[in-house]
């Protein structure tokens, strides 16, 4: 009796038991493996962009998976010599039912992800976590756009244009020791107007809100009752708000006031630190596009290494090193195009920039309208 017992007992106590087993390995594999078509991708699209070709994204939204655990009991009758003693038949199964969407990106989203420029509030964002300035500008900046004698001049971040390119990377350097001496201020300042009108009533609390929320305010004009949005934009400079005329940001800002909102205002002037090689323009960030496809081209360009005279920790003259290999066994993310195995190089850097570039697309991520099952476990 007492096998019989315990033979029960175990059945009853499996289902329970397992359940969570597999629900911690299934969200832990489910996990590896989207991270791990996202890091891929990435890199597909990289090598895709070196060799002119159209990049492509597919995205899963979402993974559910059913589970069905099933365990059934019998005895069989006693045969031969058995005297009248059955033996107990114990079943038992397990059911992993996954259901994936899978989105391709493109439409709207397409636009919006891959080919509208990067927010100067996402650069902030990065900023504000510790990320190295300068590899982040190397990164996402197309342009340095200097004012000069009264005439702008744009340096294009474009190693297949190797004099500009080697400029650009002088005058990054410069801004990236200036932020790692802690001489780099970024802050929000200069608001420029966007919309002045009247206003039926007065503006409610959640219009306030949703204002500073997307970097706006409002203001009332009290001599002709009307309000005024502003938007705040980013500076970068290398003195504290306040330590420079109000008169002066002001005649900077009429200077600067229609550039796009994908421009990062640069003031490195004279009398504070790093002002022997002063600066006054805009940074351009690019679209995440123009990311992979700066990547792109410089697995086929590459110049020398340009430092300052303060060198960075590190510097490398090609920003991400992607390598032809023969196999997977050493490679932290590789992916097979045309034939060739391409990886990305081991080194600290490389990796650095890498996880960086991931963190940027998923920055891009909008809710997607695409119909997800609920997740159900049965026992």
């Amino acid at each position: 009796m007492l096998p019989w017992l315990l033979a029960w007992s175990s059945l009853i106590l499996w289902p329970g038991c397992v359940s969570p087993v597999a629900l911690h390995r299934a969200v832990l594999a489910y996990d590896e493996q989207v991270a791990r078509v996202t890091r891929e991708q990435l890199l597909l699209n990289i090598v895709r962009a070196s060799d002119s070709h159209p990049i492509h994204f597919t995205s899963v939204p979402s993974v559910a998976a059913t589970f069905l655990f099933q365990a059934s009991a019998g005895i069989t009758p006693p045969e031969g010599d058995a005297r009248g003693l059955v033996a107990p038949l114990i079943n038992a199964t397990v059911a992993e039912n996954p259901t994936i969407t899978i989105v391709p990106i493109e439409g709207e989203e397409f636009t919006q992800r891959l080919l509208t420029p990067i927010e100067e509030s996402r650069l902030l964002s990065l900023v504000s976590v510790g990320t190295d300035f300068n590899m982040l500008l190397r990164l996402t900046a197309a342009s340095l756009r200097l004012f000069e004698a009264g005439e702008d001049r744009r340096i294009s971040n474009d190693p297949s244009r190797p004099i500009g390119y080697q400029e650009f990377r002088r005058l990054v350097a410069h801004l990236a020791a200036l932020h790692q001496e802690q001489h780099l201020h970024i802050q929000r300042v200069m608001a420029q107007p966007v919309w002045e009108g009247l206003v039926r009533g007065p503006l409610e609390p959640h219009d306030i809100l949703q204002a500073i929320e997307k970097t706006y305010q409002w203001q009332s004009l009290p001599q002709s009752g009307a309000y005024q949005l502003t938007r705040s934009r980013l500076l970068v400079s290398n003195y504290p708000a306040g330590a420079v005329d109000l008169a002066q940001l002001t005649q900077l800002g009429k200077r600067a006031k229609e550039w796009p909102p994908n421009e990062i205002l640069v003031d490195i002037r004279p009398g504070f630190p790093g002002g022997e090689s002063p600066i006054q323009g805009t940074i351009q960030l690019r679209s995440f596009d123009s990311i992979l496809r700066f990547l792109g081209v410089e697995m086929i360009n590459n110049d020398g290494n340009v430092r300052r005279g303060h060198e960075l920790s590190t510097n490398p003259a090609r920003l991400l090193t992607i390598e032809k290999v023969d196999t997977r066994s050493h490679a932290t993310v590789a992916v097979q195009y045309q034939g060739q195995l391409y990886a990305v190089s081991a080194n600290t850097w490389d990796l650095e920039v890498f996880r960086l570039l991931y963190q940027l697309f998923q920055m891009t991520v909008k809710p997607i309208q695409a119909p997800v099952p609920g997740i159900t476990i049965a026992k």
